[in-house]
């Protein structure tokens, strides 16, 4: 069995540069980004999952919805599958200043310390949290998971932000397909 997590396609806020978050307001995918989900459907075509769980978000189930019609299958939602919640950085522009730095140098020092929240947030300590524990409710299917960057990051780490320990910011491309094999929650 296997979890296939997916990030969402290029978003309009993607391309403009700005902090999505768990903002309502983050916009549709571009016509980039549903190429990118129509690509990423062909690409799992010939797997055998028995369904597509998605964030809430509507860049993520715009994305599962195009890989569903490609596979036939159904689209479920599950709310634990968001975006870490950015609170006040959500809709700001990563080159905005802030502080000492930008908002790309608030977000990044939130990884290297997981337990710090930005003001309305969470913390990456509770993003793990949280998408570990959905990903144990998937443990033993076969599934296409469609979520986010940090989600991703979180569910393939080997660091483990519950000792404190700093999570690598990994890139995570626009609608690319991360297998966990048979997930083992930790």
């Amino acid at each position: 069995m296997v979890l296939r997590l997916v990030r969402h396609g290029e978003s309009e806020w993607n391309l403009a540069g700005r902090v999505q978050g768990q903002c309502p307001e983050a916009g549709p995918l571009t016509a980039r980004g549903r190429e990118q989900a129509a690509r990423t459907a062909e690409l799992l075509a010939g797997c055998r999952a028995d369904a597509i769980i998605s964030s809430d978000l509507s860049r993520a189930r715009e994305t599962a919805d195009i890989i569903a019609a490609t596979l036939g299958l159904e689209v479920l939602i599950d709310p634990e599958l968001r975006e870490q919640n950015l609170g006040f950085l959500e809709g700001r522009a990563f080159a905005d200043p802030l502080g000492n730095g930008t908002v790309q140098d608030v977000i990044d020092g939130l990884w290297w310390e997981p337990r710090r929240h930005p003001e309305g947030g969470e913390s990456i300590l509770d993003l793990y949290q949280r998408i570990h524990a959905a990903l144990a409710r998937y443990e033993g299917r076969d599934l296409v998971l469609v979520a986010h960057g940090g989600p991703v990051r979180v569910a393939t780490t080997t660091a483990d932000p519950r000792t404190g320990e700093s999570v690598p910011r990994v890139p995570v491309g626009n609608a690319t397909v991360t297998p966990l094999g048979s997930f083992v929650g930790k």
